[in-house]
């Protein structure tokens, strides 16, 4: 690396910022993991990276407009470094839900067939804490941003926001993705699963923008994250996920 490259290092990390803000889940919640069933699913202890990004583009629309995010913010958050960690302690058990799905049955009638969904739920102890890591400049927007999520994942997953601050997230109380991890870690049983992430940090508005009448790539991409939470009970389909720091090296 030239002296020119660690200059230009050094000055774009003197320009960004952490910040990070606290939510508390009332009640259960369910951040469904990529590929799972929709008739059985499996849920994260928290939102992924790309929950996070696309619930603050939508927070981000209805406070400031469809353009000013698209012009403004959306580069920041395609590209800002998203760190979550997760609650405490994460209670994970299976619930019987009743779905409804809608057909068109042979004879063109509009039907509406019922059965039985079986949806993994979550209930938490603790706050959960997003960080973002992003220009100086724009933390007071962020700041406005993360006050204003109301729910993770499904509409029914409720979260207050319990304060927003700026500080660095200790990335051994983080979920990472596995190639971060080297053989340092130690032999535990971390839980571990897909997320959901920004396939590139050069996305442009049209790849995640609804519409339009030509077929496009998939503006996410699945990536193993894993999380610093050990499983401290089980007891059949249900189990007590507790934060256990995770000891390793980031390469």
């Amino acid at each position: 690396m030239t002296q020119v490259q660690q200059r230009q290092g050094i000055e774009q990390q003197s320009s960004q910022m952490w910040i990070a803000a606290d939510y508390h889940f009332p009640s259960t919640y369910s951040c469904r993991i990529p590929m799972s069933s929709a008739n059985c699913a499996s849920v994260l202890p928290a939102p992924g990276p790309a929950t996070v990004r696309l619930a603050l583009i939508r927070v981000g629309i209805e406070l400031f407009g469809l353009d000013f995010v698209r012009e403004e913010l959306f580069p920041i958050l395609r590209s800002a470094t998203v760190r979550i960690r997760p609650p405490e302690r994460v209670a994970i058990s299976q619930q019987l839900i009743r779905g409804y799905k809608w057909n068109e049955a042979r004879q063109k009638r509009e039907t509406i067939q019922e059965s039985i969904l079986v949806r993994e739920m979550a209930h938490a102890a603790g706050p959960m804490t997003v960080f973002l890591q992003i220009p100086k400049d724009a933390g007071q927007r962020m700041h406005v941003l993360l006050q204003a999520v109301g729910y993770w994942g499904q509409s029914s997953s409720l979260a207050s926001c319990l304060g927003v601050m700026s500080t660095p997230p200790l990335l051994e109380e983080c979920a990472l993705p596995l190639d971060l991890l080297d053989d340092t870690i130690p032999l535990r049983s971390f839980f571990s699963c897909p997320v959901t992430e920004f396939r590139s940090n050069q996305l442009s508005w049209d790849d995640i923008a609804p519409g339009g009448k030509m077929p496009k790539p998939s503006a996410l991409r699945c990536e193993i994250y894993v999380w610093p939470m050990v499983t401290d009970y089980r007891h059949a389909t249900q189990k007590l996920l507790v934060r256990a720091p995770l000891f390793w090296k980031v390469q």
